[in-house]
Order: structure tokens, then C-alpha cells, then sequence
């Protein structure tokens, strides 16, 4: 019985080792298919995408595809690097966008990046929402949503201003904005300057250009634009009250949907 315990224990043991190669090498082998296919993803992609600096490659849910994220921007790119496509991706059973969360992720990172320090901040000293507002002194309607500042803080929602002076550098409104940014007290001259008044001007420095660079990257066309916490754009104003409307839908529909996963 001893020797044929061993007989059979040999088979059983040699098989599981063979098994075990075998998926090995069978990973190993993926993992080398996935990085030659990444390789031309991405030299595929820089023959159209001159401008950007790729931050990642991913598989998709279709064999053969990958996902290419250039700043907040994505594109799809055949493993081959032949084909790329530009727009949406959408589960067709689920009728799941698969693509715009994941740009709102994006940009939502680019703009923490800036750093609260390189932002013009009105809060009150509780609140439930921050928006990010891309704003121009000279600009009617951000005038108009600034008129509303104390509003939006009643109602729990932090504004965070980014500087977009859409006339360019060395424009008045460009300017004025520079002169915002330098005063001793920012929200004072911002508060003072979008209600028309003439502030002591003054230079220093400031990221007012890094700001209008970074609307650019982000898609930013006019004035305001306002940003949400999770990256979703809502162009031109929008009155206090519908804002925290808006705020509180999306919120609870979060809450239900991490309640169902």
C-alpha cells in the first residue's frame, strides 16, 4: 500500500507543479502581450497627440481596446496603435456613460492641484459644498453670481475662485486681477473690484497666467465656469438657491448609489 500511495502521491504532485508553470507562464505571457500592446498605444497616439503628456493606458471592457487619458482628455486606441477614437463610451446594457466620470475625475485633480493657497476663497465657517468658479472681473454674469456670494455661503457652499481674465495677459481685465490677487486683503478687492470700484493697483507675484493656462487645459470657453467637487462642468451662472438644489440632488443620489453597491 506504501508504494502505491507513493505512485499515486508523485502523479498528484508532479501535475499541481506542471498546473502552477503553467499559469505562470501563461501570466507572464499576458503581461508581456499588455506591455507590447501599451507600447504601441502610446507611439500610436503621439502621432496625433502632439500637445499633453499621457498620464496613463488602460484595457477597456472591449478586447483590443485601450483607454488613454492626456490630461483630462480621453481617447481610445486600438492595441495595434492604428485606430483611435475620440468621444464616449457607453455599456449598452446598462446605459452606464463610461467615459465622463472619469474625465470630471481629471480635471477634478487638476484643479486640487493648484492648492487652496492659489485660490481666492469665500466661506462661511460650515459648509457642505465647494464649488471652483472661473471667473472675470469684467465678466457681467460672474458679476452677478458674486452679488450673490453671501447667499451661496448661507446656504453651506464654499466658493473657490480661479482668475480667468478671458481678454488675455496684459489686458485691463488681466489687470485687475493681478491688482485682486496682490491686495492686502483679496476678498475685499475682489468684492469691491466686480462691483465696479477702481482698486489701488499692484503687481507681484501671482498665478493669474497659471490660471488661465489651466482653464485652457480644462476646457474653459467663458466666464464663469463653475466646477463641482467631482469635476462636473456647469457653464455661466447660476443663482444661489438652484446651485444648492443642484448640490443636494447630486449628493443624495451618491448616497443611494453607494447604498446599492
Amino acid at each position: 500500500m506504501k508504494y502505491t500511495d507513493n505512485i499515486r502521491r508523485k502523479p498528484a504532485s508532479a501535475l499541481a507543479a506542471l498546473l502552477a508553470m503553467l499559469l505562470v507562464t501563461g501570466a507572464n505571457a499576458e503581461t508581456t502581450q499588455l506591455h507590447k500592446d501599451m507600447l504601441k498605444v502610446r507611439e500610436g497616439i503621439g502621432k496625433i497627440i502632439k500637445q499633453g503628456t499621457v498620464s496613463s493606458i488602460t484595457p477597456t471592457e472591449i478586447s483590443g481596446l485601450y483607454e488613454v487619458l492626456v490630461g483630462p482628455q480621453i481617447f481610445y486606441v486600438s492595441a495595434d496603435g492604428k485606430y483611435l477614437l475620440s468621444g464616449k463610451l457607453f455599456d449598452i446594457d446598462s446605459r452606464e456613460d463610461l467615459t465622463t466620470p472619469k474625465v470630471s475625475q481629471a480635471k477634478a485633480q487638476f484643479i486640487e492641484h493648484v492648492g487652496e493657497e492659489g485660490m481666492v476663497i469665500f466661506s462661511p465657517e460650515k459648509y457642505s459644498h465647494t464649488v471652483t468658479v472661473f471667473t472675470d472681473i469684467d465678466c457681467g454674469y460672474c458679476r452677478k453670481l458674486h452679488r450673490e456670494i453671501n447667499d451661496y455661503n448661507e446656504l453651506g457652499i464654499r466658493v473657490r475662485y480661479l482668475m480667468y481674465p478671458r481678454a488675455g495677459v496684459g489686458s485691463p481685465s488681466y489687470d485687475k486681477a493681478v491688482s485682486v490677487w496682490c491686495a492686502d486683503d483679496r476678498n475685499d478687492a475682489m468684492t469691491r473690484s466686480k462691483a465696479g470700484e477702481d482698486i489701488e493697483k499692484k503687481t507681484c507675484d501671482n498665478p493669474v497666467n497659471d490660471h488661465l493656462q489651466l482653464g485652457k487645459v480644462l476646457g474653459v470657453t467663458g466666464t464663469p465656469t463653475i466646477f463641482l467637487q467631482g469635476g462636473e462642468v456647469l457653464p455661466g451662472y447660476v443663482p444661489a438657491k438652484r446651485m444648492s438644489a443642484i448640490l443636494e440632488e447630486m449628493k443624495t443620489e451618491q448616497a443611494q448609489q453607494a447604498s446599492t453597491q
